[in-house]
């Protein structure tokens, strides 16, 4: 089944050149030549994909995105404003209404196309790839109640911007946010006191972040670094707790959450204290990929340089580079610039067994 495409623009041609680009990509594409029309058969058709101009009559695309935020059902739709202006401010308040991307006119086919299939991607990851992922916000799609705490709790939030190794709080910062992650990965990770590396998780779209330093009312224990550009929904700390507070089930997931946690690091750190240095790689090779591979895909590569491996690993980049040579040796990956390409996933899945 095709995706529904809403476009929202006052300007003729730019509608039909638009339209005519996305029906013959596939889409189904529902066209309205200002905001209050757009509101209207967003509310009766509920599209898969909303591109709003900024500046219309009637109502602008601001006034859209915060209406559309309002409607039951309706908010979180990925929603890309066309604007013909670039300065920061329209991006900034976008953004902080809770827009997805951006789309500059005039745009060719080619990155029209692009945007909208990244952003319905990205939509359907956050929506279906979580299911199993107790950090998913996905884990709650089914319990109604909790579903509209939760899109109370993260509508209209300012989203920070990170680029790659971009710091978002370190150790021993004051715990002041809740951070949900829109899109990219954010590795948590500790420093010993000669400087060495210990990765403690890789977190992805879909993911909670500091709830752990938010609910102990303590200090962050860990410091979290972009390792891709990312952006990070900001949800304060009083309107998280307020949340908590007025919903027990809320409350419950969350400590569901850092229950599983304490459990992972728990077994991760008896790997780390028995298995050897061969069980270790293949044991990180095997968790970044979950990271980064999309459940049920055939493409198992993905970006993982060897000081990230040590880090997780706990051992020597040395150690790790010789355990990667052998896992080639054997034909079960392939490695080029930084990428790893799993070539026998069972049996490298076995060696961390």
């Amino acid at each position: 089944m095709s995706s529904t495409i809403l476009i929202i623009e006052d300007n003729h041609e730019l509608r039909e050149n638009a339209e005519e680009i996305l029906s013959l990509a596939g889409y189904k594409v529902l066209k309205a030549e200002n905001g209050k029309t757009g509101i209207e058969l967003a509310r009766n058709n509920k599209p898969d994909l909303i591109l709003c101009d900024i500046n219309m009559p009637e109502l602008d695309g601001y006034c859209v995105l915060s209406a559309l935020n309002n409607i039951p059902d309706r908010t979180g739709i990925p929603f890309v404003f066309m604007t013909a202006y670039s300065e920061n401010s329209d991006f900034r308040k976008g953004m902080d209404l809770g827009a997805d991307d951006y789309l500059t006119k005039l745009f060719d086919a080619e990155t029209l196309l692009r945007i909208v299939s990244t952003r319905l991607k990205k939509y359907e990851l956050l929506n279906h790839s979580h299911i199993n992922n107790s950090n998913s916000v996905n884990e709650y799609t089914d319990e109604n109640k909790l579903k509209k705490e939760l899109d109370n709790l993260l509508n209209n939030r300012t989203v920070k911007k990170l680029r790659k190794k971009d710091i978002l709080f370190s150790e021993g910062d004051p715990a002041n946010s809740l951070y949900l992650i829109r899109s990219g990965k954010i590795k948590t990770f500790k420093l010993n006191d000669f400087g060495k590396e210990y990765i403690i998780d890789i977190h992805k779209e879909g993911d909670f972040l500091g709830y752990f330093a938010l609910l102990e009312d303590e200090k962050h224990k860990v410091s979290a670094m972009s390792i891709e550009n990312s952006e990070i929904a900001l949800i304060p700390k009083q309107d998280f707790c307020n949340a908590l507070y007025s919903n027990n089930d809320l409350t419950k997931k969350f400590v569901k959450m850092m229950s599983k946690q304490f459990s992972d690091v728990e077994e991760k750190l008896l790997k780390l204290a028995y298995d050897s240095a061969r069980k270790r790689v293949a044991e990180a090779i095997i968790f970044v990929s979950k990271k980064y591979v999309i459940e049920g895909s055939d493409e198992l590569t993905f970006n993982l340089h060897r000081e990230n491996i040590s880090a997780l690993s706990g051992i020597s980049p040395e150690s790790v580079s010789r355990n990667l040579s052998l896992f080639k040796e054997e034909g079960l990956i392939e490695t080029s610039n930084g990428h790893i390409k799993i070539k026998n996933y069972k049996k490298l899945e076995s060696l961390k067994n």
